[in-house]
């Protein structure tokens, strides 16, 4: 199996990068990719690398029906996909397959059958056949209907567990940024394979920055274009570029004009800090999202100034020299990142996903490159929900919800506010819950940790009179009261100087909606 190659059309749409499954004597089989194709057409598929489980699916289905002897149009039946279904059982049984994977690809089975007549209308001469239908149409693949939509009759509901995705707190996404650069701290020895273990260290760390900072998704940040960056500093007045009428294609980037000009790249960075003088954080920059519309992020001025100087400036400059020495002309200018094994070439949006993911197993994290995401939400939800707390005067209403609500819509790329939205909202009133409430918690388990260490040693007489202190502490409205308790320990007892204990590791205070 592979893809359709650059400037493959079909019925002049680009189709370039859809699956095409082959028979083993190596030649293409047509019904798959007509499948593929109409389902782009037709946004079945929401990028066409999610094609690759249907894929793989309907690859497993053609080497069942080839070892079973049947022509694809005649394996289309319900008793073929039930003994497609049998193949895995044994895997499923040891534990090697979930069923709700078996489930899964029969599901892929049937949407092809389903919508194959209408992407292939002809079979040769003759009218395609209609695969599917209920049971009175005598349709060879029957359905029912199951919450309003049309399954295959021996289709099982599996409950599949959701799995756990922690979100990694400060310390991990410190240790994965700090594993992704360490090949970068190395001095340059005069070998360009190691030079570019260090430039790909360098740029691994920005990607992985690009993701927990500015909250990009892994084809916003393989896309990254250098001209945005630029045109976000020249609505700044940090460089100058055309604009309107006077705007061409062929102007070029000042920013690329900075590589051999130390004078101008010192020029941008004092502008750039001069920006952060006046107050500001963040710079907009354009990227490219989901289904290639754009969206407005707003980038750390820090890490602006990193992507210039160590992305461009130095690392991009470096490999542009050596790859233009060897003969090399078709270079990507507009890029930020660069793939070292491409030669000029944009990194790919898999590999920003794999650099990243790396990372996470090799410090044996749990997570990918999307819990870096899900990482800068988290963050930004808590500074936005301070922020627009103190804004109020603190006094918690439905204005101050909508607002980080809208913003948090906004930076995620999304037309409203949703569920995503709703949930690190509530996180970050959970985290100023505990934040402000963290010495009142404190101060409980030292009270519970005095009383561990002492209670051994009380007897019983005490011990029931120290109930009643307690019950009378809980009871009484008499500040007196507490004056004169303060006072006769002050006058009548000498208290022993002790260690502040460390707290018990076996206690724990559980918050309103914090699990076991």
């Amino acid at each position: 199996m592979d893809r359709t190659p650059e400037g493959f059309k079909w019925r002049d749409d680009d189709m370039s990068g859809i699956p095409r499954i082959r028979f083993s004597d190596g030649s293409i089989f047509e019904p798959f990719l007509r499948y593929f194709a109409y389902g782009w057409l037709n946004k079945l598929f929401k990028a066409k690398s999610s094609m690759e489980p249907d894929a793989y699916s309907l690859r497993e289905w053609l080497c069942h029906t080839s070892n079973l002897g049947l022509d694809w149009m005649a394996a289309g039946t319900d008793d073929v996909m039930r003994s497609f279904r049998s193949t895995f059982a044994e895997r499923v049984k040891e534990g090697e397959l979930a069923a709700a994977q078996v489930e899964l690809k029969l599901d892929h089975i049937f949407s092809f059958y389903q919508r194959i007549r209408k992407a292939m209308p002809f079979n040769g001469e003759e009218p395609m056949l209609h695969f599917v239908g209920h049971p009175e149409s005598l349709a060879p693949i029957t359905t029912r209907r199951v919450g309003g939509k049309a399954r295959w009759s021996g289709w099982n509901k599996i409950d599949r567990k959701v799995p756990n995705r922690p979100t990694p707190d400060d310390d991990q996404v410190e240790r994965i940024l700090e594993h992704l650069r360490a090949a970068a701290m190395e001095p340059l020895a005069g070998r360009w394979k190691q030079a570019l273990q260090v430039y790909a260290a360098e740029r691994n760390w920005l990607v992985a920055c690009c993701e927990a900072r500015a909250g990009l998704r892994a084809k916003e940040t393989a896309s990254l274009s250098l001209q945005n960056i630029a045109d976000a500093l020249a609505k700044l007045k940090i460089v100058n570029i055309p604009t309107g009428r006077w705007r061409s294609s062929l102007q070029p980037n000042p920013l690329n004009d900075a590589v051999d000009d130390r004078k101008l790249q010192a020029e941008i960075r004092a502008g750039i800090e001069r920006h952060a003088a006046r107050g500001y954080m963040t710079i907009n920059v354009v990227v490219q999202t989901k289904g290639s519309p754009e969206r407005s992020v707003e980038f750390p001025i820090d890490l602006v100034i990193d992507l210039l100087e160590i992305a461009v400036w130095k690392v991009r400059k470096a490999l542009f020299e050596r790859w233009t020495a060897d003969g090399k002309i078709d270079l990507d200018y507009d890029a930020v990142f660069l793939s070292s094994t491409r030669d000029g070439a944009r990194l790919a949006t898999k590999s920003v996903a794999d650099i990243v993911k790396k990372a996470f197993n090799d410090l044996i994290i749990a997570g990918s490159g999307h819990r870096l995401r899900a990482y800068y939400f988290t963050e930004m939800a808590w500074l936005l929900w301070t922020q627009e707390l103190a804004t109020a005067g603190y006094r918690s209403d439905v204005a101050v919800n909508n607002t980080v609500l809208n913003r948090l819509a906004d930076l995620a790329g999304h037309k409203s506010p949703g569920t995503m939205e709703r949930y690190y909202l509530d996180r970050a009133k959970l985290r100023q819950k505990l934040k402000k409430n963290k010495p009142t918690l404190d101060a409980r388990k030292d009270m519970m940790n005095a009383l561990i260490g002492v209670s051994w040693d009380l007897d019983a007489d005490t011990c029931r009179r120290l109930q009643r202190v307690i019950y009378a502490f809980d009871d009484c409205d008499d500040p007196r009261f507490f004056t004169v308790i303060d006072a006769a320990i002050d006058k009548y007892v000498d208290l022993k100087e002790r260690p502040q204990p460390d707290r018990s590791s076996h206690l724990r205070l559980v918050t309103s909606g914090d699990g076991p």
